[in-house]
């Protein structure tokens, strides 16, 4: 015998929420099973699952033929495209700071620090290009999978760990140039963290905006810009 199917008591909208966290849940345990299956296996994930070799091939006036050729596979093409987005680290190494000389004093240098960081960024509304603001945005869309993947959380922080080094050097030589010493109980490693994680969260809210999140009358770089020298002026003082 069949089960007798038993009307819901809910209000409409309740009802709607109530399905919608039930689909909100399903998702994420998707996600689980696909990031699960990632590490078993070569699989793309996201957005590198739809990928088409057939409109990649297309924008060099070739067939899906020639991806097949090089790759073997449309499914080739989309996991080396997802890995080369999971670890830019070449990207990384190439990324030019502020040059000390040409700043008289600790905060100019300091404000045009993380006015560049902010330019190197993602920038609401920009038009899709081959640069880090682009595969860092890319990245955005594997981040899920990175709770239950190894596969994505592993090269990640890879990357991550290499650009904390370089702020570290970077953060270090303008603690010395500009004759300053870490303040009492952090580090250098405190810093390039909490830069970073600054950095990063900056990034966020420019895939959303182009403004300042709190004063859209000021532009997105004010906010990294002035949260980073609080950051300075707390984590650093006078020799």
């Amino acid at each position: 015998m069949s089960t007798p199917r038993v009307r819901s008591n809910l209000p409409r909208d309740e009802a709607r929420r109530r399905y919608v966290e039930l689909a909100e849940l399903a998702v994420l345990e998707q996600i689980r099973a696909d990031a699960a299956a990632l590490d078993g296996q070569s699989l793309a994930i996201g957005p590198f699952a739809r990928l088409d070799a057939g409109a990649v091939a297309a924008r060099e006036g070739k067939t899906r033929g020639a991806v097949n050729n090089l790759f073997g596979s449309q499914a080739a093409l989309q996991i080396e495209t997802m890995a080369y987005a999971l670890e830019a680290a070449d990207l990384v190494g190439s990324v030019e700071y502020p040059a000390l000389a040409e700043h008289e004093t600790d905060e100019a240098w300091v404000a045009a620090f993380f006015a560049a960081q902010s330019a190197r960024g993602p920038a609401h509304g920009a038009d899709p290009a081959l640069d880090y603001a682009a595969l860092w945005a890319l990245w955005l869309a594997t981040v899920p999978y990175g709770v239950w993947s190894e596969r994505v959380s592993g090269p990640s922080m890879e990357e991550y760990r290499g650009w904390i080094a370089d702020l570290e050097r970077t953060l270090r030589a303008a603690i010395d140039h500009f004759g300053r010493e870490l303040d009492e109980g952090a580090t250098i490693t405190d810093l390039a963290t909490a830069a970073a994680a600054l950095i990063e969260g900056a990034w966020l809210n420019q895939c959303l905006t182009g403004a300042h999140p709190a004063h859209p009358a000021e532009p997105a770089a004010e906010a990294l810009r002035r949260s980073g020298r609080l950051l300075w002026r707390g984590a650093t003082r006078p020799r």
